[in-house]
C-alpha cells in the first residue's frame, strides 16, 4: 500500500521531471547535447503529452482519488514506463559537432561501451512506448469496470427501495391490491402476527 500511495503522488511530478530528464539528463554526466536535440524537441512535448494523459486517466477512478493510491496494475506498469524513460535519458548517445559521440552512460562506464548504451538506447525506447500504451489500456479497463460496478449497485439500491415500498405494514402494495385479511371499506380479519397498523373504516348510516 506504500509502494502504491508513493506513486500516486509521484504521478503528476513525474509528468514534467521524466520528459526533461530524456531531453537534459545526459548533460548532468557532461555528454554532449548535439543532434539528438533536435529531435527531441518534438518528440519530447509528445512524451509530456502521453504521462499527462496517463497520470489523468489514473486519476479519474473514483477508487484512486479515495484512496490516494494506485492499483498494483497502475503500479506494476508506472514502474515500468517510469524506469524505461529513466534508462532512455541515461543511454542515449548524442554527438555534437565539437567532440565524440558519448551518453551518461559511456562517461561512467568509457567510451568502450557506446554500442551498448546504443542498443540498451533502443530497448529503452520500446519499453517506453509499450509500457506507455499498455497503462493506458489498463487504466481504460479499471475505468470501465469501475463504472459498471458502480452501476449496478445504483440499480440494486434502486430494486431495495421499490420492495421495500410493497412492504407489510403500508396498507396496499404497489398494484392497487390490497393484503389479505383486509377487505375494501371493511375491517381487518385474520391479522397475522407480522400484519402492520390497519386502518378501520366504518361508513356511515
Amino acid at each position: 500500500m506504500v509502494l502504491r500511495r508513493v506513486l500516486y503522488r509521484l504521478l503528476w511530478p513525474a509528468v514534467l521531471v521524466l520528459p526533461l530528464w530524456v531531453l537534459l539528463g545526459r548533460a548532468f554526466f557532461g555528454a554532449p547535447l548535439g543532434l539528438q536535440v533536435l529531435g527531441q524537441v518534438v518528440l519530447v512535448p509528445l512524451l509530456l503529452a502521453g504521462q499527462a494523459l496517463a497520470a489523468g486517466a489514473v486519476t479519474a477512478r473514483r477508487s484512486v482519488r479515495r484512496s490516494r493510491a494506485v492499483s498494483w496494475p497502475d503500479a506494476g506498469l508506472l514502474s515500468l514506463t517510469w524506469a524505461a524513460q529513466l534508462a532512455l535519458g541515461f543511454f542515449l548517445v548524442d554527438s555534437s559537432g565539437t567532440g565524440a559521440p558519448a551518453s551518461a552512460f559511456t562517461r561512467v562506464a568509457g567510451s568502450s561501451a557506446l554500442d551498448l548504451s546504443s542498443a540498451l538506447t533502443a530497448v529503452a525506447a520500446v519499453a517506453t512506448i509499450v509500457g506507455g500504451l499498455a497503462l493506458l489500456a489498463s487504466t481504460a479497463w479499471q475505468f470501465v469496470q469501475e463504472a459498471r460496478a458502480r452501476l449496478a449497485a445504483s440499480l440494486a439500491e434502486l430494486d431495495r427501495v421499490a420492495a421495500g415500498a410493497g412492504a407489510p405494514g403500508t396498507g396496499t402494495p404497489p398494484g392497487g391490491v390490497p393484503r389479505a385479511g383486509v377487505p375494501r371499506g371493511g375491517r381487518a380479519t385474520g391479522r397475522s402476527a407480522h400484519d402492520g397498523p390497519v386502518i378501520t373504516i366504518t361508513p356511515r348510516r
